[in-house]
């Protein structure tokens, strides 16, 4: 053998060698097969991912991570529901507010302070009066509690009583009706009978309890007392204009505002009926 021939054998058995060294610690299978390793398992396992741009149309620049996150499924449903313009929705106007603010009276100058006038009612009719006139009780904030229970029994023991006076005497049969007088009891009964509406609840005369302001919550107590005795208790809610005068005050510096006279505000009032059931 010529050198010529050794050098070609020499170089085969060094290319075995380091091939046989480098294929020494991979893993084999019993066929003698090199097994593939994690990665290229992965990759031949997990299917290709689909591009998000759409075909004939142009790649989105991705502005965020919510951006490039999206998929087509959702920019067809953004298709399908486009938002509202700023021209449809002023199509629309808003609705009014169910409770409207009241205008704050302007303020009046530091030379000037306000005298409160009391509310105007009528006087309150007599517990012996007819049914016509309205049987009403003005609380305020100094009425004692007890005093104000009395006086509403007693109103009512008053209707109980005339009621019964009227239910008594027959409607007809009057001896003293065929000379043209009326007697009291037959007029009580007419009249008990057309005020149906008027002042009776259930075919029963009532007993008002009108209060304002601070006085609001001693009225409640009362109508809620005759409630709990076995009356009829019902509660209206309201308000009513009261005047004031305003008045200047001596040694203060005035200014050259035009002061008012009288000032208008709104007061909140509140009417408790009570009935016997």
């Amino acid at each position: 053998m010529t050198a010529n021939d050794a050098t070609p054998l020499l170089m085969r058995r060094t290319l075995s060698h380091l091939a046989t060294k480098a294929m020494a610690g991979q893993k084999r299978t019993r066929d003698g097969q090199v097994k593939s390793t994690d990665a290229t398992a992965q990759a031949a396992i997990e299917p290709p991912i689909a591009d998000p741009t759409p075909p004939c149309s142009q790649p989105q620049l991705p502005c965020s991570k919510s951006s490039s996150a999206q998929t087509p499924t959702q920019e067809t449903a953004q298709t399908k529901h486009p938002k509202p313009t700023n021209a449809t929705a002023s199509t629309h106007p808003k609705p009014a507010p169910s409770n409207p603010t009241h205008q704050k009276l302007p303020r009046l100058p530091p030379n000037t302070k306000i005298c409160k006038r009391p509310l105007l009612h009528p006087s309150p009719a007599p517990p012996f009066s007819s049914a016509l006139s309205p049987k009403t009780i003005y609380i305020t904030p100094s009425t004692p509690f007890v005093p104000a229970l009395k006086r509403i029994r007693a109103l009512l023991a008053q209707i109980a009583h005339r009621e019964e006076d009227a239910a008594l005497q027959p409607l007809y049969g009057n001896k003293a009706r065929s000379a043209g007088a009326l007697s009291n009891r037959l007029v009580e009964r007419h009249i008990a009978d057309a005020c149906v509406g008027g002042g009776k609840e259930g075919g029963r005369e009532k007993v008002f309890l009108k209060a304002s302001g601070r006085a609001i919550p001693r009225a409640l107590e009362v109508g809620v007392e005759m409630q709990a005795e076995g009356c009829g208790v019902r509660v209206e809610m309201g308000s009513v204009r009261a005047v004031d005068d305003v008045e200047i005050v001596a040694g203060v510096e005035a200014g050259d505002e035009d002061i008012p006279e009288t000032r208008l505000r709104n007061v909140s009032c509140v009417t408790v009926s009570i009935w016997a059931k």
